[in-house]
């Protein structure tokens, strides 16, 4: 399967929303270096595409992502150490690129998002998930460790949660996620659609810039402490003032009307 194939790509106009099908069924959407780099190039494409407001990921067949591919990891034992590091440092490279991506990200989740998968999920800024829906981190069940997820994921849900999901190794199911903090929405598989719909209709009506400023405040703001986050903060609120966006955005709630970019 090549890497063109490994993805399909939706792009619904109206509602300003692109979605992207992890392609490998037979695989349940294994996370294949030919997949990782598909996705890492679709998203290098998307984020230049004003047209594009949000970005949906899901899986095609009976999963979401259970994890890394089973060849790659056989391979593993072969490879040399210079391979192993050059493999993940692309993976962490393609999280981060995720993480940060400038747009809303949503993970629409069905079946196991296991390892891999599961940090494909957290890495997004919503996750809906069905009542099917597993999630966990089984690395050192084998013998291997969720290292590049971790780093992610004690943001996300704090260290006891992460120390719970990576030491133990065990499945959530999607209730449990959501309580954990791993999911945003749990739905019955037949609201799935709808539920994403609202949310990317919900988006479409938040000004794009805002949002891409308050994603990459949220990654700096990992690195910072208490006191330095609050007068790079206090900078970022008087920046923010005067951008076109916040122009518009009052100008519209004076003048009763919906600001440009959500007509």
């Amino acid at each position: 399967m090549s890497g063109f194939d490994a993805i399909k790509i939706d792009f619904d106009a109206a509602q300003g929303v692109a979605t992207i099908r992890l392609n490998r069924p037979d695989k349940r959407n294994a996370l294949s270096t030919e997949l990782v780099n598909a996705l890492g190039g679709e998203l290098d494409a998307l984020r230049h595409r004003d047209e594009v407001r949000c970005v949906m990921i899901r899986g095609n067949g009976a999963a979401f992502c259970a994890g890394a591919d089973l060849d790659e990891i056989r391979a593993l034992q072969a490879a040399s150490v210079q391979q192993n590091q050059a493999a993940s440092h692309a993976l962490r490279d393609f999280f981060v690129k995720l993480y940060t991506f400038p747009k809303p990200t949503i993970a629409l989740v069905h079946g196991p998002a296991l390892a891999g998968g599961c940090g494909l999920a957290s890495c997004c800024d919503f996750v809906i998930a069905t009542r099917d829906a597993t999630f966990g981190y089984p690395e050192v069940k084998i013998g291997f460790i969720p290292a590049i997820v971790m780093v992610l994921l004690t943001h996300q849900v704090g260290e006891r949660n992460a120390r719970d999901l990576c030491l133990s190794g065990r499945t959530l199911d999607a209730d449990e996620a959501h309580r954990m903090g791993l999911v945003s929405k749990v739905v019955v598989a037949a609201d799935l659609e709808g539920a994403a719909q609202q949310l990317a209709h919900s988006l479409r009506k938040n000004a794009p810039q805002a949002m891409a400023t308050v994603k990459r405040m949220f990654w700096r703001l990992h690195g910072m402490s208490m006191e330095d986050g609050l007068v790079w903060a206090s900078d970022m609120n008087a920046m923010a003032r005067s951008t076109d966006e916040c122009r518009e955005g009052i100008a519209a709630f004076l003048e009763k009307r919906k600001p440009k970019w959500a007509e």
